[in-house]
């Protein structure tokens, strides 16, 4: 849901938003967060896909802000990966892969823009997880696709077992 009125780019990026909020030409856009599911997967994935960074050489970002081109618009993933060496910057340039958690007030049309708008960034490679239907949507320069099985993976981080992470979702906190 994007806001009434008018936001400058400057003001977006030197304000923080609680929770973070989406821009997009102007107009400040809300992000669904939060809930167990959302953000035990969340914790999950940037543990296992952390645990590569050195060997597979490249750098996991959560919830970093990525800009499209030179338009005003600033999306959030939910994580990005993104190959070393990489020029650092404060807004993350071109991840080269981009996984969006699924949130209970996610609607699919929305989450089928933000797709379009990171294949259209030159994103290589992109992930949409649900960790509450536990289904994984991939999208790349083929197209966007609903894996045969629950493994899906990129050249640079290899593979990642989602029915391992899923299972361990329901494992109980003791």
């Amino acid at each position: 849901m994007a806001s009434s009125s008018a936001v400058p780019v400057e003001e977006y990026l030197r304000t923080t938003y609680h929770p973070d909020m989406e821009y997009l030409e102007g107009q400040l856009v809300e992000r669904h967060v939060g809930e167990y599911f959302h953000s035990r997967l969340l914790s999950l994935l940037a543990a296992t896909l952390g645990s590569r960074e050195r060997e597979r050489r490249f750098r996991v970002f959560i919830t970093p802000r990525i800009q499209f081109g030179d338009l005003p618009r600033y999306r959030i993933p939910d994580i990005c990966v993104k190959a070393i060496p990489h020029q650092i910057t404060p807004i993350l340039q071109r991840p080269d892969l981009a996984i969006e958690v699924v949130s209970p007030d996610d609607q699919a049309p929305e989450m089928l823009a933000k797709v379009g708008e990171y294949l259209a960034a030159g994103i290589p490679h992109i992930w949409v997880v649900d960790p509450y239907k536990r289904t994984l949507v991939e999208a790349d320069q083929n197209g966007i696709r609903q894996p045969e099985t629950l493994v899906l993976l990129t050249p640079l981080v290899g593979e990642v077992d989602f029915a391992e992470l899923f299972q361990q979702l329901d494992e109980p906190a003791d």
